[in-house]
């Protein structure tokens, strides 16, 4: 037997692009495009694309600075970009499915040369010494359509499956605004908080000083001791102490607001260096039932959608149990001779109906039920835990804002009560009425409640920060951004 030798340049396009279609093709493709806008979830939520306003929770704070850093992070913030990407992807995976149910077209072109062995034909040339086939030459070129008619919904159910997981990417992206937006807004009120303990610490150092310098002219009139004096250097130093750590403190948060808003650290440090004082927070929320507000939190409805697009899934698979019904012709032109290429009697085409069913692998179909099926339990009770989180955060998060405005309150009268008495304190040891210890004393407590006070505020701002997380439905965002 001679070896076949064989030259071919085999030219195949897949025309996936909707102009490439013919006119029935593409009237498949728009009816493809227009179920996936209406099934399942909606393919694209309002949440999703473009740059993103402000949250109505920030909106009742009239803090400008936070507004402008909220809105610079929802439009630069790279976690947001990321997920961005995601929900192209998404949608990119969803118009794939709903061209699967359009017909699929291709061209292709060829050229063949090739020599049959002599043995492939019995009784013609067999024997020692038989003469050679005949080199040929092929050219072909055409079209091959095939079209799935999906009667019983295989395809579709794939459709709505990608179309419901779309809608989950959308949620995923809102869900990705609330969460960078409160970490913007929780590491704002920290740095002012932190902002708040460093003017305290410095203010009651100036204080300290100030009655250290008293016990020094009071020991040099021969009035004093040098006891007193020690003591009130002691009592200035470890506050100064403290006055580092803060500092730092108040680095790091403008570092953290640097990196969520998508900024080098040092391109920031200047627009939030100024101090400021934490805005006064509202004394209520709006309420409501905790089962009604978390229905509409993103990360909820994200996982409605992902157990949407799991049934989808089981749907499909369990329609490879049935037959499959497709379209299938190709037409176009074979010739051994680029001269008669394209004349008359070179043109050929088939068309026809095939019907496939996989009688003898129903194991195999199956096995891929029971996957989609175990993939839809899973999906249900990652659903039903994210509702029952999301109800535990809001309940939480309510408890904490009420307690943290309760002790607030406490302790801004504590503070100023101290504040009164470290007066009175150093009014009496001025006039000889009273020691050195009870301003010492009166000077410690009123360092420790402004601190404390200081803290207080942070903490319900934070709770504020987690209140207004748990009631995602509140926030307001427009389209999400584009990537950069």
């Amino acid at each position: 037997m001679r070896n076949v030798q064989t030259l071919s340049l085999g030219v195949p396009i897949l025309m996936v692009a909707f102009a490439s279609l013919p006119a029935a093709a593409q009237r498949g493709a728009q009816v493809a495009v227009a179920a996936a806008d209406h099934a399942g979830n909606p393919g694209r939520p309002e949440s999703a694309g473009g740059p993103s306003s402000n949250a109505a929770f920030w909106e009742v704070l009239n803090d400008p600075t936070l507004s402008r850093l909220l809105d610079e992070a929802l439009r630069g913030n790279l976690e947001l970009h990321a997920a961005s990407a995601r929900l192209d992807g998404a949608g990119a995976s969803r118009t794939e499915a709903a061209l699967e149910l359009a017909p699929i077209v291709t061209a292709g072109a060829s050229y063949t040369r090739r020599r049959l062995s002599s043995a492939s034909f019995p009784g013609v040339g067999a024997g020692v010494g038989a003469a050679a086939l005949p080199d040929q030459d092929l050219w072909d070129s055409g079209l091959r359509a095939s079209w799935e008619l999906d009667l019983f919904g295989r395809l579709r159910g794939g459709l709505r499956a990608r179309n419901a997981l779309l809608g989950s990417a959308g949620e995923e992206v809102r869900d990705a605004e609330v969460s960078v937006a409160a970490d913007v807004a929780r590491a704002y009120f920290d740095l002012r908080g932190a902002q708040g303990q460093l003017a305290v610490a410095r203010r009651n150092a100036e204080n300290q000083r100030r009655t250290l310098e008293l016990t020094k002219t009071r020991l040099d009139a021969g009035r004093g001791t040098a006891f007193d004096t020690e003591r009130a250097r002691a009592q200035l130093s470890s506050t100064l102490a403290a006055i580092p750590a803060l500092e730092a403190r108040v680095a790091a948060m403008q570092n953290r607001i640097a990196v969520l808003v998508g900024r080098a650290p040092r391109e920031l440090a200047a627009d939030v260096a100024a101090e400021g004082a934490l805005p006064e927070f509202p004394d209520s929320v709006p309420g409501g039932d905790p089962a009604d507000v978390v229905r509409t939190r993103p990360d909820v409805l994200g996982a409605e959608g992902r157990l949407a697009a799991s049934r989808s899934l089981v749907s499909s698979a369990r329609a490879d149990y049935l037959p499959r019904l497709s379209l299938a012709a190709s037409a176009g032109y074979l010739a051994s001779t680029m001269n008669s290429f394209g004349g008359t009697g070179t043109f050929n085409y088939t068309f026809g109906p095939v019907v496939s069913w996989p009688a003898f692998d129903l194991g195999r179909v199956k096995a891929r039920v029971d996957v989609a099926q175990a993939q839809e339990l899973e999906a249900r009770a990652r659903y039903e835990q994210v509702v029952l989180l999301a109800q535990e955060e809001l309940e939480t998060a309510s408890v904490r804002y009420r307690t943290a405005r309760a002790r607030l309150g406490h302790l801004r009268e504590a503070a100023a009560a101290s504040e009164r008495a470290a007066s009175l304190a150093r009014l009496r040891y001025e006039g000889g009425v009273a020691d050195f210890l009870q301003v010492l004393d009166a000077e410690r407590t009123l360092l420790a409640v402004q601190d404390q006070l200081a803290q207080a505020q942070t903490e319900v701002a934070d709770a504020y920060v987690a209140l207004s997380r748990a009631r995602a439905a509140g926030w307001r965002t427009a389209e999400p951004m584009r990537r950069r």
